[in-house]
């Protein structure tokens, strides 16, 4: 169910929707901006403000209220925005969970970042990602491919965005902000494993 959550910032009411379950989230969100405009100034209407992998605008209702809106994930987020920022928070909170279990410093992938993958990767029960180099100019450093193949050939990989994997394979969306080096095993959309860059697994813990 969504819930509306809403702050008052300096002379403004901010308001934002998200499931029920991430109203902790949503709350959090809401004392950031709460804690940027009184370091930063003003959030002029229109603003974009980066929160971990995805971008959020300040979108002015009138003189007195003001939307937080998220790129639309499920059909354009280039072009269309959403008041459910169920998307964003989710993520978010599986990538900082992520991070926790793997004892690592983030390195954040956009959702307009690209990474490498296969079809054939895509649509693999077993998968793993592996982060090749540092994010630069655009691309992540991630790459997607199956678990358990034959070896994939150079003509099979293609460039996709961080976002389309939202549809295609969400549960990797997790993992993306390990730094470069780290490779994490999904079976299905469920985290199998983590290796850091040493090759050592540190999730889960071996008994």
């Amino acid at each position: 169910m969504l819930v509306t959550l809403s702050q008052k910032i300096g002379s403004r009411t901010f308001s934002l929707q998200c499931e029920d379950a991430l109203e902790a989230q949503g709350k959090f969100l809401l004392d950031l901006f709460r804690d940027t405009e009184e370091k930063a100034g003003f959030l002029e209407p229109g603003m974009k403000i980066q929160i971990g992998w995805s971008i959020l605008f300040v979108h002015q209702q009138d003189e007195s209220n003001v939307h937080i809106l998220a790129p639309d994930y499920a059909s354009d987020p280039f072009g269309r925005t959403t008041e459910d920022l169920s998307a964003t928070l989710s993520v978010q909170l599986a990538q900082n969970q992520v991070l926790k279990l793997a004892g690592a410093q983030g390195e954040t992938a956009l959702f307009q970042d690209t990474l490498i993958a296969s079809e054939r990767g895509l649509e693999a029960e077993r998968i793993y990602l592996e982060r090749t180099e540092n994010r630069e100019g655009g691309i992540s450093g991630w790459y997607l491919g199956p678990a358990e193949s034959e070896p994939v050939e150079q003509s099979e990989l293609r460039r996709y965005y961080v976002y389309q994997l939202f549809n295609r394979r969400p549960g990797a969306l997790q993992v993306l902000a390990l730094p470069k080096g780290y490779v994490a095993v999904l079976d299905g959309e469920h985290l199998e494993a983590l290796l850091d860059g040493d090759d050592r697994k540190v999730w889960p813990a071996d008994n």
